[in-house]
């Protein structure tokens, strides 16, 4: 038998080594060994079938992306600290696993250890191995230790930083009190809320209403913190009452006060009067108002003005009271009063004015009063001087107006 007829008698040679015995083998042995040649290849067909069985998926090492359904995806540090844990129906990652798409993602964000932020979301993305956390569409954001819910479009959480950015439609709540902006920052170490353009923030209880650019919110401090203009308005079933606007302001939520700094203007619509001074501290709940620098107030009914180094007014009762050296001018007709004390009470339109005082009045006669202490209306140009046991009222009387 030639070689050209058995075609796989080399491959017998191979694996068994026979050599030279194979030109002695019988008819009968060769016939075995035939057999033992088409085993042979039925055992390595079946092993490639094995190996590379047609229609089957290709692994996911040789993919463009792996795919994970309701799955739980987890991050952690250098120091393995989890710095978050969260839950998605669906995650879909590329090749390199640097970026990973995600659907229906609830979940937790960790700082130190510790749960900072409970995050709910329609979609989010994960980058640079979990270096950044992206969140669109319907997001909520929960902090539990202080009961803060961020609601936007758009965030991403920098675990390293323990920042929240908030990309778009910001708006914020906790307990008594809620805020929208632009976009914004949540800073979880500090528990601290930067809200950035076309902020407005309301408190619900007593009615007040912020306006500005720029606010930094002190979760736990419970104040509002403003380093640009601000208009701030007060209501009373639902009709403004009170409104300032000032260059710089703090409100703590606690204590229900304003701190207004810079250019100062504060209007109160009953008692029809304006403030304008520098500093201002503004008790907004029992409404009263307080300055240790000098202030300019204006009886916008009466026309009277009245300056002072020192000013409080209780808004509720109508009382002024002014010291560290005071001047009142009727705007009409010009007739002023100083004084190192004076209490104006707006309702009765009396003032009680007290030490060194001195009234001048221009109509219908200019004349001078001096004296230790004046009582009366400056609004009517009827006020009595009077001086203590030692001193005597000095009055000055100029015919005609004139000074002689």
């Amino acid at each position: 038998m030639g070689r050209e007829q058995l075609p796989c008698i080399d491959l017998i040679i191979k694996y068994f080594n026979f050599g030279n015995l194979l030109m002695i083998f019988t008819k009968k042995t060769l016939s075995l060994l035939l057999l033992l040649i088409l085993s042979i290849s039925a055992c390595q067909s079946r092993q490639n079938t094995t190996q590379k069985p047609k229609g089957e998926p290709i692994p996911a090492s040789q993919d463009s992306r792996l795919t994970l359904n309701n799955a739980t995806l987890e991050q952690s540090n250098a120091d393995g600290q989890v710095v978050w844990k969260i839950k998605v129906k669906k995650a879909n990652y590329s090749k390199d696993q640097r970026v990973g798409k995600l659907e229906d993602v609830k979940g937790n964000l960790y700082q130190n250890g510790k749960v900072v932020l409970y995050i709910s979301a329609d979609k989010g993305e994960v980058y640079k191995e979990g270096e950044s956390v992206f969140l669109r569409e319907n997001i909520t954001a929960t902090d539990p230790r202080n009961g803060t819910i961020i609601k936007s479009e758009e965030v991403e959480w920098k675990p390293k930083e323990g920042l929240l950015m908030v990309r778009k439609n910001l708006r914020g709540s906790q307990e008594n009190l809620s805020a929208t902006a632009l976009e914004g920052k949540y800073h979880t170490k500090k528990q601290e809320m930067e809200l950035i353009g076309k902020v407005e923030a309301t408190m619900r209880e007593p009615s007040l209403q912020l306006k500005g650019e720029r606010f930094y919110w002190e979760v736990p401090g419970k104040k509002i913190k403003s380093d640009l203009p601000i208009n701030i308005v007060k209501f009373k079933d639902k009709i403004v009452t009170d409104q300032a606007q000032a260059n710089r302001a703090e409100v703590d939520l606690k204590l229900y006060q304003l701190t207004a700094k810079e250019n100062i203007e504060y209007r109160s619509v009953e008692p029809p009067i304006s403030i304008s001074t520098n500093h201002l501290i503004w008790d907004y709940q029992d409404r009263i108002v307080h300055s240790d620098v000098p202030s300019r107030l204006f009886h916008r009914e009466d026309l009277i003005t009245i300056t002072s180094n020192k000013t409080r007014v209780d808004l509720n009762s109508k009382i002024a009271y002014l010291d560290n050296g005071v001047q009142g001018i009727n705007e009409k007709t010009q007739a002023k009063l100083y004084s190192n004390q004076l209490t104006w009470n707006m309702i009765t339109r009396i003032v009680e004015a007290q030490g060194n005082v001195i009234y001048e009045q221009v109509k219908p006669t200019k004349f001078n009063f001096t004296g230790d202490k004046a009582v009366g209306s400056l609004k009517e140009n009827k006020l009595v001087v009077t001086g203590n046991n030692q001193d005597r009222v000095v009055t000055e009387i100029f015919p005609d107006g004139k000074k002689q």
